[in-house]
């Protein structure tokens, strides 16, 4: 637990390593949500859609995917979309942008958001998908934003669907919403201590109180960072665990009939409950004490 007398005490850590490899498209700089609208203007005119990066130039991987995009192969993909990088630091800034879109939280970077003028996000189950993009090839992003160049939603199958099964996911996306804005809360919240706390980092390690003000900070910004981790396989877990409840479910109900749409319809209408283990995270920092 975070102590009481190291609340108003800050760090600066070192940021992680920069890829070497000379490419800086993240501007910090640059008023986000205008090139964000610029860039949907001019792939509506233009019959495309948008690619939107959030990440930074610190960052291994989003710098992995910028490279990927300015690769040789990618060029002719690209033709069919508008590229906008977003600086998102270190998950704290700029997170209205995802929230514009639908996704109510950053868990690693790059997140990738391919986003229609009319229609929105399309990418919305794989855009945190790419927080591995350094060691992944560039035939992926290749086979990736050619499939989404053209991909409508709402393809999915039978079970998928169902009424049921939507209420479900309906219910996880709000728990993902309310739990989300609380980790992008910590976030901006880490920043700031991180910001305000660089005397007491020089002077950690000569100052007693100094000292235990950093290692209460370290070991308050892990346990962010483990629930970052913690979240994003909780939110995986909760729709795999709906899909397949939903699925044993109808096939239960099928008792060998086909399952075609008419008979998901006669299911849905029996009202199938279900029960969904939606995590209780408690506190995450001191500035939730007392909310």
């Amino acid at each position: 637990m975070f102590r009481v007398a190291a609340l108003t005490i800050l760090l600066i850590l070192t940021a992680p390593a920069l890829a070497d490899d000379g490419m800086h498209p993240f501007d910090e700089a640059a008023d986000a949500s205008a090139e964000v609208d610029a860039a949907l203007d001019r792939a509506r005119a233009a019959g495309h859609r948008v690619i939107v990066v959030l990440g930074g130039n610190w960052c291994h991987d989003s710098i992995g995917f910028a490279s990927h995009m300015a690769s040789e192969a990618m060029q002719p993909v690209l033709e069919r979309y508008e590229l906008v990088y977003v600086d998102v630091g270190m998950r704290n800034r700029h997170q209205e942008i995802p929230v514009r879109f639908g996704v109510p939280v950053i868990y690693a970077t790059p997140t990738i958001l391919v986003v229609d003028p009319e229609l929105g996000l399309v990418n919305g189950p794989s855009v945190h998908d790419w927080g591995n993009a350094y060691s992944r090839p560039t035939s992926d992003a290749v086979e990736y934003f050619t499939t989404y160049a053209s991909i409508r939603p709402g393809s999915a199958g039978v079970v998928e669907n169902t009424e049921t099964y939507q209420s479900l996911i309906a219910e996880i996306d709000a728990w993902e919403a309310r739990e989300g804005a609380r980790l992008m809360r910590a976030y901006r919240e880490i920043e700031t201590m991180r910001d305000e706390m660089a005397p007491l980092f020089e002077r950690a390690g000569n100052d007693d109180d100094a000292t235990d003000a950093v290692e209460a900070f370290h070991s308050f910004e892990d346990d962010i960072e483990r629930q970052r981790r913690r979240m994003r396989n909780d939110v995986d877990r909760l729709r795999g665990d709906a899909r397949d409840d939903a699925r044993s479910a109808l096939i239960t109900f099928a008792d060998g009939r086909a399952i075609d749409a008419d008979l998901a319809a006669r299911w849905d209408a029996t009202d199938p409950q279900f029960a969904l283990d939606l995590p209780d995270y408690g506190p995450l920092g001191p500035w939730e004490e007392g909310e």
